[in-house]
């Protein structure tokens, strides 16, 4: 298996993981009197985006990563999630993707290049440098964010959360 199939097997995981903490935040906040609501707007600090957008990122990076890397469009998604259901959807759908994405379309020269195009410039990378530099990065950012959010808010989160069934 080459890198890129790792990474989209990692991501994968990630993104499971980020639903079963979506899970537990959903329970949790039904428990104590707490509204969906206020924990999709919640952020960590003023100038870092809220809940639902870090989960809208995780996704975005995931499957706009992979599909780079396969040569393919990405899923093209709305980014109107308005509750914990909708966002659990949304990865769904983001994982179903991906599944269908296989080792061979992933298998590639490690200097392919890979353009990205970011607010008002683009990014260039090789595809080696893309995984690493970039797409790796920026997903476990935003798939961080999503978890110090929840638990800052009180959502009872550990280390076993973030990183999923070992075996």
């Amino acid at each position: 298996m080459s890198i890129y199939s790792e990474t989209n097997a990692q991501f994968i995981l990630g993104l499971n993981n980020l639903s079963a903490i979506l899970d537990k935040a959903a329970a949790w906040a039904k428990e104590n009197g707490k509204t969906e609501e206020s924990l999709l707007t919640a952020s960590l600090a003023e100038d870092m985006y809220p809940l639902v957008r870090q989960v809208q990122i995780t996704t975005d990076m995931a499957k706009r990563a992979i599909a780079r890397l396969a040569g393919v469009d990405a899923p093209v998604m709305e980014d109107n999630e308005t509750t914990i259901a909708q966002l659990q959807a949304r990865i769904n759908a983001t994982a179903e993707f991906m599944k269908g994405i296989t080792d061979a379309q992933l298998d590639g020269d490690d200097e392919r290049p890979i353009v990205v195009m970011a607010r008002e410039h683009e990014l260039r990378f090789t595809a080696r440098n893309y995984v690493y530099k970039f797409a790796t990065p920026n997903f476990y950012f935003h798939f961080t964010t999503a978890y110090d959010i929840l638990r800052q808010a009180g959502v009872p989160l550990g280390k076993r959360d973030f990183v999923g069934p070992i075996f």
